[in-house]
């Protein structure tokens, strides 16, 4: 119990910490990488930013990360354990979509959703797209800062 209200305190300190510094947290969403529900977010402006094969599909087996011209900075969170972090290629061996794409918001980039016990499936709880603004993605209820670096 102390510890959860230390870290919570830890949390909340550094996000003030961020704000502070004249913090970019109105940036956007350019590039992710996912590793099961922490998740760095990559921070520029949508819409001109490229990576290696970013025109190619599946984007999952072609495409590299935002070349790092383009980054201004990013941020790790992490996805409550009740919620599934999906990203486009998901159930695909091979997706229809390229990061293009999803630069250009013709889908999304990440999907959240938990399981319904009603249902006994996922129902949809969130999605988030490229040039979404970091401040927004952070206000969302299942979505914990842990970690923000800008250039």
């Amino acid at each position: 119990m102390i510890e959860d209200r230390l870290s919570a305190l830890a949390t909340e300190k550094l996000f003030q910490q961020t704000l502070d510094k004249g913090d970019k947290m109105n940036q956007e969403l350019i590039d992710f990488e996912k590793k099961g529900n922490v998740i760095r977010l990559y921070i520029g402006k949508n819409g001109g930013q490229w990576g290696d094969d970013w025109n190619d599909k599946p984007y999952e087996h072609n495409a590299g990360r935002v070349y790092d011209e383009f980054i201004e900075g990013y941020c790790d969170i992490v996805v409550d354990f009740d919620y599934e972090a999906e990203e486009p290629a998901d159930n695909y061996i091979n997706s229809p979509f390229s990061k293009e794409m999803m630069r250009d918001r013709k889908t999304y980039a990440l999907f959240f959703s938990i399981e319904d016990d009603e249902k006994k499936e996922n129902s949809p709880s969130g999605c988030i797209l490229f040039g979404d603004k970091i401040d927004d993605i952070l206000k969302l209820s299942y979505v914990k800062l842990l970690y923000k670096e800008e250039k």
